[in-house]
């Protein structure tokens, strides 16, 4: 069955899911090996494909804010923190291919959370300056 629209699309469209079906394996195979459900867990294809995964625990810097794992397909892997406005701030980063093995991400993500590994993360802390304190900086 063929629909005529009257037109002619400037553009190719594109139903193939291969990719996305891809990373969502890939992600899924992460996540099994650090242990968890995936439940708190999503991949992004737009606007760049992305990943992100909550992780149990804290780190023992943080001891006040959620951990998780975000990655993205030009960068790879880091582990992040939410500043108390709720936005991620990357403090490690896997170096190294995008796409290394579940297993090596899982080995890398337990020595992040038991020995605040400190690898080419982000070492901005204003993002956790407590509130009462934030207009004394302004």
């Amino acid at each position: 069955m063929t629909i005529d629209f009257g037109f002619d699309f400037p553009f190719d469209i594109d139903f193939d899911d291969s990719v996305a079906r891809d990373v969502q394996r890939y992600v899924r195979e992460v996540v099994s090996k650090l242990g968890l459900r995936g439940d708190s867990s999503c991949v992004e294809m737009t606007p760049r494909v992305s990943a992100y995964v909550a992780l149990d625990g804290r780190l023992p810097g943080f001891p006040d804010h959620y951990v998780a794992l975000v990655w993205n397909e030009q960068s790879g892997w880091s582990v992040a923190v939410e500043d108390r406005l709720g936005e991620l701030v990357e403090v490690a980063r896997l170096g190294g291919e995008p796409r290394p093995a579940p297993a090596v991400v899982a080995g890398w993500v337990d020595r992040v959370l038991h020995e605040h590994v400190r690898e080419q993360g982000n070492r901005d802390f204003a993002a956790f300056v407590p509130v009462q304190r934030a207009g004394l900086l302004s």
